[in-house]
């Protein structure tokens, strides 16, 4: 056989051998290569990680005091408030008020038209510049001039009894049933002090 036909068929071999090969796969440059990940781990990276909602802000704290100062704000609008201080007579001592106590000269007590019985307020003089704390539970004054009737005690200690200015203001402090405002709560810690208010002396029944 001549050299010729040996290389032809040392050809047709080779390439017989390399059609027949199973193809070589080469490691890509850039990571080409497709990988398949199942549902459970693409779902991270489709929607990302699951993140726990934020949790709700905390409601601020309410002060009930400041609650009771608006709702005594909006209630005082419907009264008379300010004006003229009159006081009981001494032949009223012993005598029932309107909410069955009997009132006594020289206890602490008042009478508003209007207000429910049973509220607390505060009555400040303004010629004095005293204030006292008051529970009212009788009915009066009559006299359209009057804001208020006091006591003999309550008007001795305010100075209205001898002052030519019986001007007063009036302010809600507590509606029946609840204790009356504390005063650091109504004045603020840094309001001065004007007079010392009296004992809290509710009527004796």
């Amino acid at each position: 056989m001549s050299n010729l036909s040996k290389n032809l068929m040392l050809g047709v071999v080779a390439v017989g051998a390399f059609v027949l090969a199973e193809p070589a796969r080469a490691q890509s440059f850039l990571c080409e290569d497709t990988f398949k990940l199942d549902d459970a781990t693409m779902q991270a990276y489709r929607f990302g990680p699951v993140v726990a909602p934020p949790a709700p802000a905390p409601e601020p704290e309410v002060n009930p005091f400041k609650l009771r100062i608006l709702k005594y704000a909006s209630f005082a609008m419907r009264h008379r408030l300010s004006g003229l201080a009159s006081y009981y007579s001494t032949s009223l001592d012993g005598t029932l008020t309107a909410n069955g106590e009997r009132y006594h000269n020289k206890q602490m007590s008042a009478a508003h038209l209007t207000l429910p019985l049973g509220s607390w307020v505060e009555v400040t003089a303004r010629a004095t510049g005293r204030k006292l704390r008051l529970r009212v539970n009788d009915r009066g004054p009559y006299v359209n001039k009057f804001a208020i009737d006091l006591s003999q005690a309550a008007a001795r200690f305010l100075g209205v009894d001898v002052a030519e200015d019986r001007f007063v203001s009036i302010r809600v402090i507590g509606l029946p049933g609840e204790e009356p405002l504390p005063q650091d709560v109504i004045d603020g810690p840094k309001a001065p002090v004007i007079e010392e208010t009296a004992a809290l002396t509710p009527a004796a029944k």
